[in-house]
């Protein structure tokens, strides 16, 4: 291994991993997308000039070849397929002061509803304040094409689940409260702490029994949440922690991490409006919790 090329591996292995998961919406791919990058590249990098371009493009590139055949396999999913959170502060280049942390796990939720380069656009300039002209020659189009592709993918993103309502301490309080209720059976606490619209979604991937369909309603919901509590989590013990720079709990049997919470508040900050389970063995083995 050259000089040259354990230098740009570690300036930019953090930043275009960051870029293929927020692309993917898996720490897994995203580390495959860029190892498998590094591999092919590694005997050529002496002769690439513009190489955080070069190494962005073919790292989007590839990322959208995923996706395409992504979709055809997310549609015969068992249940709803949820992006794995992500416990990593994923950072720019040369760690700017201006660089931002993860983007929300309500952001990687809502980037499910787009078309993989409308996915793409949205992530250069959400995550990275790409200009377009950037964006237009990373993805070989015009930059009035991107513009369009953006706009269009804008109107489809709901503006009320990218806000942040409270501060990350108030958000953790209301979690461990949640969660504390949860264990417990509480359903009085619970329906507390959610709104009449809430939406639970499990994802176990098909190797974990779980609710198949969302469940839709806060009487469903708490119903949900206290028979599942009684049947699988009381005996477990839990860890609040941060994931995609937002509040999360992690649920251990015996020290080994089973399940994922995720809580998505209500925009007044007052309630939560989804919750999301992360059950599937495999978007949890790959985590550092």
């Amino acid at each position: 291994m050259t000089t040259h090329f354990q230098t740009v591996y570690t300036t930019y292995y953090s930043y275009l991993k960051s870029v293929a998961y927020h692309m993917l919406g898996s720490v897994s791919d995203a580390e495959d997308v860029v190892q498998e990058l590094f591999l092919d590249v590694h005997d050529k990098l002496d002769r690439i000039e513009h190489v955080k371009t070069y190494l962005t493009r073919a790292t989007t590139n590839r990322c959208l070849n995923i996706l395409q055949s992504a979709r055809k396999k997310r549609e015969v999913y068992p249940g709803t397929w949820l992006p794995e959170p992500s416990s990593e502060v994923w950072q720019q280049p040369n760690q700017l002061v201006e660089q931002r942390e993860s983007l929300s796990y309500a952001f990687m939720i809502v980037l499910e509803q787009l078309e993989p380069l409308e996915r793409a656009i949205i992530v250069m300039r959400e995550a990275y304040d790409y200009p377009y002209a950037e964006i237009a020659q990373l993805l070989d189009k015009s930059e009035a094409n991107c513009r369009k592709i953006y706009s269009r993918a804008k109107k489809k993103l709901d503006p009320e689940l990218l806000k942040t309502p409270v501060s990350q301490g108030q958000h953790a309080s209301l979690v461990e409260q949640f969660v504390t209720a949860f264990q417990r059976g509480d359903s009085r606490t619970l329906v507390r702490l959610l709104t009449d619209t809430s939406i639970l979604v499990s994802d176990g991937g098909g190797k974990v029994s779980t609710a198949i369909n969302p469940i839709y309603g806060r009487e469903r919901v708490v119903s949900f949440l206290v028979g599942v509590s009684a049947k699988r989590y009381t005996h477990l013990t839990y860890k609040m922690t941060i994931l995609n720079g937002q509040p999360a709990v992690v649920f251990y049997e015996k020290e080994k991490p089973v399940s994922l919470l995720m809580l998505q508040m209500e925009s007044q900050g007052s309630y939560f409006q989804h919750v999301y389970f992360i059950i599937n063995p495999d978007k949890i083995r790959s985590g550092h919790y």
